[in-house]
């Protein structure tokens, strides 16, 4: 299982010294979670995303010395798209270092969104949406081939609506004017989680996406989560063996670079 924080903790708003500051003491404390589990738990690290060069340090501390396998970042760093030029350095890193960027949302607020939980309900998965759209309309996803976002709550609306971002590509210039292929296969390159609730829902990413491409997700402990993910996975009808594999674990652990026989507990454990 990857442990991140929650996305009230990524403190983007914060002045960028005091959000490093907070970044590394949550990340030392998932750290020390991690050392009490190391057969069960990997980490999936915060960082300072509003300054790109605390982001890089801390994205390399991580890595490098706590041993995390992966970051989570928000759909968005205050009111920033995270295809800002800015950010270019810490991508081409991100490549370099061939980790996952778990990608969650912190919801799109609104005040049409006051009741009914809508923020969540719709918000959340907006907010997503807005920040697939940018990462493909301006170039982040062309210019870095390799790179490896994982996005919650399967995909959001972008993977169900690719087609209208084709249309656009094909009806107007402004469009294309950092891409020049159809936005839908950069899409493709995307990794989408199970929180989908629906097993038709499910099967719709399998089928359009292909079953290497999505992962096995929880949104532990929200009240929004997916308690029983694998027996969502095992719902769906007409998955192979291998490829139920490759969903409830194998997927995640070649994300990360991860050894199946690591998280193979002996017989006698």
């Amino acid at each position: 299982m990857a442990v991140s924080c929650l996305p009230t903790q990524f403190y983007y708003v914060v002045e960028p010294s005091v959000g490093h500051e907070t970044c590394q003491i949550v990340n030392d404390g998932i750290a020390a979670k991690l050392k009490e589990c190391p057969d069960r738990l990997v980490g999936l690290a915060t960082v300072p995303m509003q300054d790109t060069n605390l982001a890089l340090k801390e994205l390399d501390r991580c890595i490098n010395e706590l041993g995390f396998r992966g970051i989570q970042i928000g759909a968005r760093v205050r009111d920033e798209e995270l295809s800002g030029e800015r950010l270019e350095p810490f991508w081409a890193r991100c490549q370099e270092l061939e980790i996952p960027i778990f990608t969650h949302p912190s919801s799109f607020m609104s005040t049409r969104f006051s009741r009914n939980h809508l923020a969540n309900v719709i918000g959340n998965p907006l907010d997503t949406t807005v920040a697939v759209h940018y990462l493909i309309f301006d170039g982040v996803m062309a210019r870095y081939p390799r790179i490896k976002f994982y996005l919650s709550h399967g995909g959001a609306f972008a993977a169900a609506y690719s087609a209208r971002m084709d249309h656009a590509f094909g009806a107007r210039p402004d469009c294309r004017e950092k891409i020049d292929e159809l936005p839908s296969t950069y899409l493709k390159r995307f990794y989408f989680d199970t929180v989908v609730f629906s097993v038709d829902q499910l099967k719709y990413l399998i089928d359009k996406f292909g079953a290497d491409q999505i992962a096995l997700g929880t949104d532990y402990p929200a009240d929004m989560g997916e308690y029983n993910p694998v027996e969502h996975v095992n719902q769906v009808d007409g998955l192979t063996e291998a490829d139920r594999e490759k969903i409830c674990g194998l997927n995640a652990l070649r994300l990360m670079n991860l050894d199946p026989a690591q998280f193979q507990r002996s017989s006698a454990a």
